[in-house]
């Protein structure tokens, strides 16, 4: 059994890890590598001209060649070109330096979701639940696009992202809400069933364990494990101290953890439907869940909630933001 790790790490955008040299890559100077993850590193980089801040993305130079992991980070590259919304990290241009793959990808000022929410327990901010249930609806909204992209011929490809959890969500101080991270995604209508686990324990959906087949559905899954965790402050599977095949057991069988009797029936409903171990029994789509999300948020009748986002954001990283500015 493999457990994929994300080739990004926690906190993209919090701090640099080792000052780059004068180097430039695809037209933009590097200025740091801020993470380095199992295959690839990232680089902030400008570009020398009009000043644009990116992130450069590159396969790392000290691994041997491999065709699988080169396969697949030309397939992330590929959708982060084609990820045109709003809470997609967006793609800029790819290319090859010095034998190495690489894309621009979008700068986004912020920090990922499981550093949000963990920062604001330990500094004792409230997150209202319409700014929890807002970020849930935006990465529903991501993929509603995301699972709907077509390849060249207009050929629906089937994509699930495979490895969706806190960490691959980026928040920004401006409120956006960006998914990121396709590098274990797969195209079901091109690619054969997995042979292995892929994803990350505690959002694995019970198709994901046991390597079925998978469709849109099994990313649900584990949006609705995120969406239990920030609605109620516990992990949706209690995976503390067990061991990997104790592990996969859970999540085959689907045993997340009791919903809390306070939580509102709306949300403990849309929690049931889209964490049911049978797939048939989710929501049919991304969009679908999405609306459920959407008529709780008007229920609420707070109107646009992301500039609530923003100044939570602030509240929570306020020293954070000042480091960055100067």
């Amino acid at each position: 059994m493999r457990f994929h790790v994300p080739s990004s790490v926690p906190s993209w955008y919090s701090e640099a890890v080792t000052p780059a040299s004068t180097n430039t890559v695809g037209g933009y100077l590097l200025i740091d590598r801020f993470a380095v993850g199992g295959v690839a590193e990232l680089y902030r980089a400008r570009h020398p001209s009009t000043g644009e801040v990116v992130v450069v993305k590159r396969l790392r130079p000290d691994l041997p060649f491999d065709p699988e992991v080169s396969g697949g980070f030309l397939r992330e590259i590929q959708l982060a070109l084609l990820s045109e919304h709003k809470n997609l990290i967006r793609g800029q241009s790819s290319g090859t330096h010095h034998g190495l793959d690489y894309v621009v990808l979008e700068f986004v000022a912020g920090q990922d979701m499981e550093r949000f929410f963990r920062k604001a327990r330990e500094r004792q901010v409230d997150v209202p639940l319409s700014v929890s249930l807002f970020i849930v609806r935006e990465i529903l909204d991501g993929l509603a696009f995301a699972h709907a992209l077509t390849d060249h011929a207009g050929t629906p490809m089937g994509l699930v992202h495979r490895d969706l959890n806190p960490r691959n969500v980026l928040l920004g101080y401006d409120g956006a809400v960006k998914v990121g991270d396709f590098g274990a995604a797969i195209a079901t209508a091109q690619e054969p069933v997995p042979d292995e686990v892929v994803g990350s324990p505690g959002y694995l959906s019970p198709e994901q364990a046991k390597r079925e087949p998978l469709d849109a559905r099994s990313d649900l899954f584990a949006v609705g494990c995120m969406l239990f965790e920030v609605v109620t402050g516990l992990r949706a599977f209690d995976l503390d101290k067990k061991k990997d095949a104790v592990v996969l057991r859970m999540h085959q069988r689907g045993e997340l953890a009791q919903i809390p009797n306070h939580i509102d029936e709306r949300l403990r409903f849309i929690i049931e439907i889209a964490c049911a171990v049978d797939p048939d029994e989710r929501y049919p789509n991304a969009a679908a869940m999405r609306d459920a999300v959407d008529g709780v948020l008007r229920g609420l009748a707070l109107g646009d909630v992301g500039p609530r986002l923003a100044a939570t954001m602030r509240a929570v990283f306020a020293s954070e933001m000042d480091r960055q500015a100067r």
